[in-house]
């Protein structure tokens, strides 16, 4: 705190805090946990495959403990699975199906707390959970993958189980395959056989138990180097063997990470000392958090360019801190999911924090605030609920566990409760209550105000605020005016404060609000003016805003706020301020910034510009270190002039893919004489990324190229990921494209698994003008049954 407040005097108009008034909660029936009869203590799987057919040959034994005082008959989860012999303790034993279930009849009743075996044979044609990739490409250029995604309830469809988040067991996994394949599977390698035939069998073993979801397996042709992190776990790192180059800038600070959350935890990584990441074709999601192996999306892997532009060490972390919150310890139903992502988002984000800078952190929280805002301006479900949606699960959540850090006293005594939380509940389940007692058991802190306004309870805050000077003090005037509802009501928060002085000096401190309106009296006896007032410094508080500034103290702000976030919010609402009134100070902050964000919205703002300074500023920018605010200029520069022109042509030879494709087409529109020029520059960077290859044959094709179609029909089909696809499929459409050759590519899109790449092409379909080729094709296609599932669906949409 800076300065000595003389005064501080709160007025309350309303005495009732929002706690009291307003108890009414969300019920949440699909956030319940689920029942079970029996305790599954372990599974051995034994595996192999028949790729041609798509289809899993498996034989699970399962050792379990009844847990009812009688038991007549088992159910588990096994859609679309084909049962061909149980075995109950060794004999067979009765039992039927139904589309979702296997339902095993005992030959007498179960008393409780018995230990028994079970053991499954069976086939399937898994609709979700596993997929077979590349198998069906016809030129042998897709790379050939299996791989598994089981949260959340989708390990039942290649496996008979109890799949429930309520469970936890010890897997082992014996997987017979192609020898010249990596085989990879939870826990740690205990031994492979290989026979003459060229298969071999890996045998995989967790000492520990997890949840069913997290059972995995990932298949492919890897390479893989081993990083060792001070505590000596072996981190192993797959890539593929044809692009080594990739391994650096994917990895980067993988051992700093593992070395950071055991020391951040006080708990050592407790899966014994290996930790796996593989990527993958076509996957689903960003990554998978699987017990002791990560499956990531292979859009992650990078090489240095490519690094610019996305990375995966954000994700990287996010899914290693999974392996202490998710694995280690887990939620019990859906409605606790948030102990699982808000965790895994924060640590990420404060792992990065500790690489990348404070101002990474700040923009990192500001972004998490707008897209939980956005969630949360859709309606007002909580964090604790099961439906909430992965932008209230993710950054909500994570913003949310910054502000219990201080609701807790700070980060050393927060530390302290998570490293009880963690020792407690290793290998067990949790739930919101226990984390909120452990607050109550390590510190004797009572936070009920805090779970039930941001976790159980949803919304925001918005905060009307204002200043006036008078009489040697300044009088400041907070209002919470958001809507109050039966599910939320006022807010209990600390708001953080600033008064700045146009002398330099500043009266910061924290303002302690509950009520509907708060009159804060702070004193100026020195009658000192102000420059501005910060109203939730540094954005630390999870609310919005409302307060009218000048000009001129936005300006000073943008100038002069401590925080990167202060400065880069000041400079946004600046936008639509006259040039003449602002073009000074922008200049000034370009040159006092460090950070992208801030640089890049001033280049927006002095773009088109045509004051000579501004122009040596975009001039400038179209030089600058970060690829992200060279991209500013091409972005927001409306006109290329012939004085900027030599420079702006520099960037078809950019360090970023990004910025070539985006600087190509910017320059073809701008000066289409010259456009075979710009294509010839850049043919060299084409050959080597897809996404700009695509963009350049889409330029070729507008030329009536049938090379270019070609390849673009080639890159829409099933040799290539999915984004790759999917943009091919885009630029086509674009180009208007109507060639029975598209039909195919996209119908193979249509029905494929990944559903971002089966929305676009169904889409395209739609529009397709030869409706008898497409019927016939639908009809006659080598489709799968689960294909043919999608196909049924895809013609429903098309009303064929």
């Amino acid at each position: 705190m800076k300065n000595i407040i003389a005064s501080l005097l709160l007025l309350s108009t309303s005495f009732v805090s929002a706690q009291n008034e307003f108890n009414c909660y969300h019920f949440d029936e699909q956030g319940q946990t689920r029942e079970h009869f029996v305790d599954f203590k372990s599974m051995l799987l034994d595996i192999s495959f028949d790729t041609k057919a798509r289809k899993v040959l498996g034989q699970v034994h399962y050792e379990f403990t009844t847990i009812r005082p009688s038991i007549d008959q088992l159910v588990l989860d096994a859609p679309e699975i084909w049962i061909e012999a149980v075995l109950f303790d060794g004999t067979p034993v009765d039992y039927k199906t139904d589309e979702q279930h296997l339902i095993i009849d005992f030959p007498v009743s179960l008393p409780w707390e018995e230990d028994h075996q079970l053991d499954i044979s069976y086939t399937c044609q898994p609709e979700k959970g596993l997929y077979f990739l590349g198998w069906k490409d016809t030129t042998n250029r897709a790379r050939k993958q299996i791989w598994t995604q089981g949260q959340g309830i989708d390990n039942r469809y290649w496996v008979p189980s109890f799949d429930d988040v309520s469970d936890k067991l010890i897997t082992e996994t014996r997987i017979t395959f192609d020898s010249k394949f990596e085989v990879v599977s939870n826990g740690d390698l205990i031994g492979k056989e290989d026979y003459e035939n060229g298969l071999s069998t890996w045998h995989y073993k967790m000492k520990d138990s997890h949840v069913p979801y997290l059972l995995m397996l990932a298949i492919g042709e890897y390479d893989f180097k081993e990083m060792i992190s001070s505590s000596g776990v072996v981190n192993r790192q797959y890539y593929y063997p044809n692009k080594p180059e990739e391994f650096k800038h994917t990895y980067m600070y993988s051992v700093e990470m593992m070395d950071w959350m055991e020391e951040e935890f006080q708990v050592a990584y407790p899966w014994g000392k290996v930790y796996r990441n593989i990527p993958v074709a076509d996957f689903l999601y960003g990554a998978m958090e699987n017990t002791t192996s990560t499956i990531f999306t292979d859009y992650y892997l990078k090489d240095s360019r490519e690094a610019l532009d996305r990375n995966y060490v954000g994700t990287n972390a996010h899914e290693l801190t999974h392996q202490w919150f998710g694995d280690l310890i887990s939620e019990w139903n859906g409605a606790s999911h948030w102990l699982h992502e808000s965790f895994a988002t924060h640590y990420a984000k404060h792992f990065e924090r500790s690489v990348f800078g404070e101002d990474y952190f700040q923009w990192e929280r500001n972004m998490e605030m707008r897209r939980a805002m956005s969630a949360d301006d859709k309606n007002d479900l909580p964090i604790a609920h099961s439906e909430s949606g992965s932008s209230r699960h993710y950054p909500k959540g994570s913003f949310v566990i910054d502000m219990l850090r201080e609701a807790a006293g700070g980060d050393e005594a927060y530390k302290k409760v998570i490293n009880a939380y963690l020792k407690k509940y290793a290998f067990r389940h949790v739930d919101t209550h226990l984390f909120q007692l452990e607050f109550m058991e390590v510190l004797g802190l009572n936070l009920d105000w805090f779970f039930d306004q941001w976790v159980r309870k949803g919304g925001y805050p918005i905060f009307e605020c204002d200043y006036a000077e008078s009489f040697g003090q300044v009088e400041i005037n907070i209002k919470q005016i958001h809507d109050q509802t039966e599910t939320i009501g006022l807010f209990k928060v600390q708001m953080p404060i600033q008064v700045k002085y146009k002398d330099g000096s500043d009266t910061t401190f924290l303002a302690d609000l509950q009520n509907e309106e708060h009159s804060i009296s702070i004193s100026n006896t020195e009658g000192k003016p102000i420059q501005y007032v910060l109203f939730n410094v540094n954005n630390a508080l999870y609310a919005k805003i409302v307060h009218e500034k000048t000009t001129a103290e936005l300006l000073a702000q943008a100038l002069e706020a401590k925080d990167m976030i202060d400065r880069y919010l000041a400079l946004v609402k600046l936008e639509d301020s006259p040039l003449k009134e602002k073009r000074n100070i922008l200049l000034a902050c370009f040159e006092n910034e460090s950070f992208f964000a801030p640089r890049a919205n001033i280049v927006k703002q002095l773009a088109n510009d045509n004051n000579s300074k501004s122009q040596e500023l975009i001039m400038k920018s179209l030089l600058d270190n970060d690829a992200r605010v060279r991209r500013a200029v091409v972005y927001h520069l409306e006109k290329v002039s012939k004085k900027i022109q030599p420079v702006y042509e520099n960037l078809l030879l950019d360090s970023s893919y990004v910025n070539i494709a985006m600087t190509l087409e910017k320059l073809i529109e701008g000066f289409p004489e010259r456009k075979e020029k710009y294509l010839k520059i850049t043919q060299l960077d084409a050959q080597k990324n897809d996404l700009l290859n695509i963009a350049h044959l889409s330029f070729k094709a507008q030329d009536d190229d049938p090379f270019a179609f070609s390849d673009l029909i080639d890159y829409a089909g099933p040799s290539f990921e999915f984004r790759t696809r999917i943009k091919a499929i885009e630029a086509l459409t674009d180009l208007a494209y109507q060639g029975d050759d598209f039909i195919f590519p996209l119908i193979d899109a249509s029905v494929n698994f990944n559903r971002r790449l089966a929305g676009v092409a169904s889409n395209v379909l739609m529009s397709i003008e030869n409706q008898d080729l497409l019927i016939e094709a639908l009809e006659k296609g080598d489709f799968d049954k689960n294909e043919r599932k999608r196909i049924d669906q895809l013609k429903t949409k098309l009303g064929i």
